[in-house]
């Protein structure tokens, strides 16, 4: 007979090792996501604490983002339930945020 220590720790390394498979797919599949046409201004940066983190390379592309955020949520609450996001945020990519910032 297994302790409950042992069971509650193979539980929860078989859940982490489910929510990192959810996160690749998340990243891997942003186009079926937020749409084709998203696909080469923006991708997943990061998931954390329930927030899913999108970064874009123009600030219209962002504005567009925000006009689907609620599709994008579904979206990602629909095909990954088991990562319980609960937000959207989106940023500029680091190399574009300079530019618009005047850092040459």
């Amino acid at each position: 007979m297994k302790k409950a220590g042992d069971i509650l720790g193979d539980y929860m390394r078989n859940l982490h090792l489910n929510i990192e498979k959810g996160n690749s797919s998340v990243f891997k599949s942003w186009c079926k996501i937020a749409g084709e046409d998203m696909i080469s201004h923006s991708a997943v940066k990061d998931i954390s604490n329930g927030i899913l983190v999108v970064e874009a390379d123009h600030p219209g592309w962002i504005q567009l983002l925000q006009m689907r955020k609620k599709k994008i949520l579904k979206n990602v609450k629909n095909y990954y339930p088991e990562l319980d996001i609960i937000d959207v945020r989106f940023i500029l990519t680091k190399s574009h945020r300079d530019d618009y910032q005047g850092n040459h």
